[in-house]
């Protein structure tokens, strides 16, 4: 069956099987819902087929109002769209994800390519005259949950014990784990509306697409403006060139840095001697000390030494080293009691959990797909991530969209 049998389908069940093929996990499991949800039996390939055209024609459609974006003047683009109302705190927060595709990778010798992945967040908070949660929360202080979170962000060095005579830290100036204040809690900002990109187009498209649907939401006229991310160089690179002209504020996920943290204080140490020493670091990081952190860092890194070719990814040398390096680069996105006075959020959470979300879809061993499907795919899921309408806007005008889509791809237009 060709596109035209598809066209067969009222437009009810087209967005009915599309909307199956892109929330569940396989075209499999969307075939077998078509039979007794739509009490039809659309065939595995026929599901395939359509979700990846109208995915494809969404994927048009987006890059249609990207151009469409990057062609306004700077006048237009200083002000939100009319009849868009900006949200009181606006966040972006770009992640990646990986997929495997149909063609190798040549940089890994595997099938396993990386997709860009960003979340748009519609945000509601108070500011404060100084920071309102000066005091650890608890969260970052439960050793079960720390050593655990650590292990599968892969920071963690080896279990290799204290280095041969290595030396404990000071701590004359520091509270003891049990004397650290425990904030009973901290409330990031409320969450309004969300809206999501994903591509796996390269960064600087990437960028484009963010800006242009950062624009769109009228996030870039927001009094108050965030963009959150881990320490990726293609994540700052997009906020230098696009966002940071916008007065965005650039944040480094702490829970990213908090790894770090957690590794090179426990690296090489016995653990409760470790433990202490992330607590007064992990502190200091909470209460915007970094310079205190750097400096004990950088003592830890001549006493161990630099790392040596035969270092490897584990070795506490390396450990200390990266995490050194890594805190030093991002220093100037870590000044966390400001951003909490601000009222912005601090962590990239809602991006790792759309990511979940989109790879739940797109990402398993026995998944394989086309670049075109891939890009179909990811769209689609994003569309049905977002709160803010995508979905039904496009079966809405898809009609007379569709038209001149179809039109262009068969090379009539």
């Amino acid at each position: 069956m060709g596109l035209e049998a598809d066209e067969t389908l009222s437009p009810a069940l087209l967005e009915k099987a599309t909307c199956l093929g892109t929330v569940l996990s396989s075209f499999p499991e969307a075939h077998r819902a078509s039979e007794t949800l739509l009490e039809q039996a659309l065939g595995i390939k026929r599901i395939e087929r359509l979700t990846e055209r109208i995915g494809t024609e969404r994927v048009a459609q987006r890059d249609a109002e990207t151009l469409a974006f990057e062609q306004l003047p700077l006048m237009e683009k200083l002000a939100a769209p009319p009849g868009v109302k900006s949200p009181p705190v606006a966040a972006v927060m770009p992640d990646g994800g990986r997929l495997q595709l149909s063609t190798e990778n040549e940089e890994s010798r595997t099938h396993w390519h990386e997709y860009k992945a960003g979340c748009l967040k519609d945000l509601e908070s108070e500011s404060f005259a100084e920071d309102p949660c000066p005091d650890v929360p608890e969260l970052f202080l439960q050793r079960e949950r720390i050593e655990t979170l650590t292990r599968e962000i892969g920071q963690k060095a080896a279990d290799v014990g204290p280095c041969p005579g290595s030396q404990p830290a000071p701590v004359a100036d520091s509270p003891a784990a049990s004397e650290v204040k425990v904030s009973p809690h901290y409330e990031p900002p409320k969450v309004l509306g969300s809206d999501v990109i994903a591509t796996r187009r390269n960064s600087t498209q990437f960028g484009k697409m963010l800006m242009a649907r950062a624009w769109s939401l009228g996030m870039l006229v927001s009094a108050r403006k965030a963009y959150v991310g881990d320490g990726s160089s293609w994540i700052w690179t997009i906020w230098e060139r696009s966002f940071k002209p916008f007065g965005f504020t650039a944040i480094l996920d702490i829970i990213h840095a908090m790894t770090y943290v957690y590794a090179a204080a426990t690296a090489g140490r016995g653990r409760d001697e470790g433990w202490d020493i992330y607590v007064r670091w992990i502190t200091r990081v909470w209460q915007g000390q970094m310079t205190q952190v750097i400096e004990e860092l950088a003592v830890r890194q001549q006493e161990l030494g630099s790392p040596s070719d035969d270092d490897g990814p584990t070795s506490v040398r390396r450990i200390v080293s990266e995490a050194l390096t890594y805190l030093q680069n991002q220093s100037l996105k870590m000044n966390y009691p400001e951003y909490r006075r601000q009222g912005l959020p601090i962590t990239s959470s809602h991006i790792e959990s759309t990511v979940k979300l989109l790879n739940h879809r797109v990402k398993g061993s026995e998944k394989f797909w086309s670049e075109r499907g891939a890009e179909a795919l990811l769209q689609l899921k994003a569309d049905t991530i977002s709160t803010t309408g995508h979905w039904d806007r496009f079966w809405h005008t898809r009609p007379h969209f569709a038209t001149g889509y179809r039109a262009y791809a068969s090379g009539r237009a």
